[in-house]
C-alpha cells in the first residue's frame, strides 16, 4: 500500500462525518451561524424529518456574493483570525467546518443578503459542488435550505433512525436554544404543520413556561451564585418534582449546550440528601465564565469544553444549587399530586414525549402553584432577602407531639397542621449531622482493629486508593496500609463507625470513598465524611416499631427541627410528610 493524497471532496466527507451525524446536527449547526449573525428570528421548516428537507431562515446580518462562496468552502470563518484568538472564544462557531460539511453530503440552496449589498444571492450546490450564482430577491438574512441529507453518503443515511425519532432530536435541539436565547424568536415547522412558536422573552421562566406547564415554571427554584470569573445562574426543581432521568437537564456555559460529567456530578452532589439514587430533577443552568478559562475546542461538535479549573467550576454549581434548594425549606405535602408534563398539553405534543420514551414526572407540591409568571424575577433583591433571612435568628419551633403511630411515625401539631416524622429516619438524620460535625472538626478517635483486615482492589482502583492513603489516614481516621499490588491492609477505623460490619461492608464502605475521590481531583473533607456518616448513621438509628415515651419523642422532634435538613435522610428519603390544616378544612367539609 502506498501512500496517497485523498480527493478533496472525499476529506471533506470524512469531516462531514464528524461533525453532521444526523438532521439534528444541521439544525445545530445553522441555528449557531444565525444566532452568531445576530439574528432575532429564526425559522426552520422540516420535511420527513429533517431527512428530506431541512430549511432555516433568519434575519440576521446575511452575507456577500463574496462571503458566501467563501463561507461554504472548509476551514473559512469570520469568527476568528488568528491563535491567540482560540483562546477568547466568544461566539458559538468558529471551526469553519459545518457549512462545508452540511453542503457537501446534501444539495442545499443558500439565499442570502446584507446590507452591503442592494440585492440578495442564491447559489445552488450539490455534493459540495457550485452548481450555480444568480442574484435573488430576499430581504436581510440568509436561508440555508438543506434537502436529501446523506443522499451521496447512503453507509449514513441507512443508520438514521424513523422520522418521528430524527424529528424528536430537531426539537431538543430547537428547545436548548430556546432555553438559552430566550429574547429570540424561534419558530418550528414539521410537514407544513406548525410544532412550535416561541415569541421572545425576557424571562426564563416564560419560556419554561411555553415549553412545559406555567406551574413547572412557577415551581422552579432560582439559582445564582457569583464569584470572580464565574457566575452561576438559572432553575432547578425543588426536591418534589423529579424525574427518573436526566434529559431535562440543560447546562450551558457562555451560552452553549454543552454536555459535562464533572457539572453532572455537582448536580448529584448537591441533591443528594434530597433524592435517591433514580429521581433526578429539572435544571436549567447557566454558567459564565471567562473564555479563557475554558477551552470549547475539544471535539468537532462543540459539545464538550474543558475548564482550567474544573474544582472550582463544580464547587460554585454545586454551592448555587445548595442555596436554592436550602432556601426552599421544602417539606413533603400530601394535599395535592400533579403529573408534569406528561399530564398536561405540551406544545412539543407527541414528539417530545413519544420518540423520546420520557415517562411521567413524579411530583409532589408543597402548596398550590401560583399563576404563570407575569414580571421578571429581581433575583438580586431575592438573594438579598434570603441573605438576610439566613443571618436571622431562628425562633423556638411551635409544636406539639400527639403521640406515636404503629411504634414507627410521630405525631406533631404544628401551627399550620399535622406533620407525620418517620422516627428512624429523623434519629439518622439526627446521628448523621453529628457525625459530619465530628469529622469535618477532625475531632475523630480512632479504633484499632482486634484482627486486620485484609482487602484486594481492582488495579485502578488500587491506584487512586494508594494515592489518598494519606488522606484517609489523617482527616478521616482511616488507617490502611498498602501492601503491595491491590492488597492493601485495614488497621485503624474511626470509633465513631465502629460496627458490626463485615469485610464486604467495610470494603462497600471504602468504595463509596473512592467514589468521590474519582471524580473530585481535590475532595473536600465533607465530601468524605458525608459517605461515611451516612452509612453508619442508618446503621445506628433508633429502628421502626419501637414505642417512645412522650418526652423521647418530643426530644427527638426538637433535635431534628434543629438540623440543617430536617426534611430528608442523607439518602434521600423524606422525613416528614405534612397536611395543612386548611386541607383537613376541606376534606372534611368545613371549606
Amino acid at each position: 500500500m502506498k501512500v496517497k493524497v485523498l480527493d478533496a471532496h472525499l476529506v471533506t466527507k470524512i469531516a462531514a462525518g464528524e461533525v453532521i451525524e444526523r438532521p439534528a446536527s444541521v439544525a445545530k449547526e445553522l441555528i449557531e451561524n444565525s444566532l452568531d449573525a445576530g439574528a432575532t428570528k429564526i425559522e426552520l421548516f422540516v420535511e420527513g424529518g429533517g431527512e428530506r428537507r431541512l430549511c432555516v431562515a433568519d434575519d440576521g446580518e446575511g452575507m456577500t456574493q463574496e462571503d458566501l462562496l467563501l463561507a461554504i468552502q472548509r476551514h473559512t470563518t469570520s469568527k476568528i483570525s488568528s491563535e491567540d484568538d482560540l483562546s477568547n472564544i466568544r461566539t458559538l462557531g468558529f471551526r469553519g467546518e459545518a457549512l462545508a460539511s452540511i453542503v457537501e453530503v446534501s444539495k442545499t440552496v443558500i439565499t442570502s443578503k446584507s446590507d452591503e449589498s442592494p440585492e440578495g444571492v442564491r447559489v445552488e450546490i450539490e455534493g459540495g459542488r457550485v452548481l450555480s450564482v444568480k442574484a435573488a430577491g430576499r430581504a436581510r438574512g440568509t436561508t440555508v435550505d438543506v434537502r436529501e441529507l446523506f443522499f451521496n453518503v447512503p453507509a449514513r443515511r441507512k443508520f438514521l433512525k424513523s422520522e418521528k425519532t430524527e424529528f424528536f432530536h430537531i426539537v431538543r435541539v430547537v428547545k436548548r436554544f430556546a432555553l438559552a436565547y430566550p429574547s429570540v424568536h424561534f419558530r418550528l415547522e414539521h410537514d407544513r404543520k406548525n410544532v412550535l412558536d416561541l415569541p421572545p422573552r425576557h424571562d426564563l421562566r416564560q419560556t419554561i413556561a411555553q415549553l412545559y406547564t406555567p406551574e413547572l415554571a412557577c415551581a422552579l427554584l432560582d439559582v445564582h451564585t457569583a464569584i470572580p470569573g464565574i457566575t452561576v445562574r438559572g432553575l432547578v426543581s425543588p426536591s418534589q418534582i423529579v424525574r427518573s432521568d436526566r434529559t431535562e437537564q440543560f447546562i450551558f456555559v457562555n451560552g452553549r449546550f454543552v454536555k459535562d460529567s464533572q457539572i453532572n456530578y455537582a448536580i448529584s452532589q448537591a441533591y443528594e440528601s434530597a433524592l435517591t439514587g433514580d429521581q433526578h430533577p429539572y435544571v436549567f443552568l447557566f454558567i459564565e465564565i471567562d473564555p479563557r478559562a475554558v477551552d470549547v475546542n475539544v471535539h468537532p461538535q462543540k459539545a464538550e469544553v474543558r475548564f482550567a479549573e474544573p474544582i472550582k467550576v463544580q464547587a460554585v454549581v454545586k454551592q448555587a444549587i445548595t442555596k436554592a434548594l436550602t432556601s426552599a425549606h421544602a417539606v413533603p405535602r400530601l394535599e395535592k399530586s400533579l403529573t408534569l408534563p406528561s399530564g398536561q398539553p405540551s406544545p412539543l405534543g407527541h414528539y417530545e414525549r413519544g420518540a423520546g420514551g420520557e415517562g411521567p414526572v413524579h411530583s409532589r407540591t408543597r402548596e398550590p402553584m401560583p399563576s404563570p409568571i407575569a414580571k421578571q424575577l429581581d433575583l438580586h433583591s431575592e438573594i438579598e432577602a434570603l441573605r438576610q433571612a439566613a443571618t436571622a435568628p431562628e425562633p423556638e419551633p411551635s409544636f406539639h407531639v400527639l403521640g406515636q403511630l404503629h411504634g414507627t411515625y410521630i405525631l406533631v401539631q404544628t401551627e399550620s397542621g399535622l406533620e407525620i416524622i418517620d422516627q428512624h429516619i429523623a434519629h439518622e438524620r439526627i446521628l448523621y449531622e453529628r457525625f459530619l460535625a465530628q469529622l469535618r472538626e477532625q475531632k475523630v478517635i480512632r479504633q484499632r482493629l482486634l484482627i486486620p483486615m485484609t482487602i484486594e482492589m481492582p488495579p485502578d482502583k488500587a491506584e487512586l486508593l494508594a494515592a489518598h492513603l494519606k488522606d484517609l489516614d489523617e482527616r478521616l481516621g482511616i488507617g490502611i496500609e498498602h501492601f503491595g499490588g491491590g492488597t492493601f491492609i485495614l488497621r485503624d477505623w474511626p470509633q465513631v463507625l465502629a460496627s458490626e460490619w463485615s469485610k464486604r461492608e467495610f470494603i462497600e464502605t471504602i468504595e463509596r470513598v473512592l467514589a468521590v475521590l474519582e471524580h473530585e481531583a481535590e475532595p473536600s473533607l465533607e465530601e468524605l465524611a458525608k459517605t461515611l456518616a451516612a452509612r453508619v448513621a442508618c446503621e445506628a438509628a433508633v429502628v421502626k416499631n419501637k414505642p417512645l415515651r412522650p418526652e423521647e419523642m418530643r426530644e427527638l422532634v426538637k433535635q431534628l427541627k434543629q438540623m440543617q435538613n430536617p426534611y430528608h435522610c442523607p439518602h434521600g428519603r423524606p422525613i416528614v410528610l405534612a397536611y395543612s390544616l386548611e386541607e383537613l378544612e376541606k376534606r372534611f367539609g368545613r371549606r
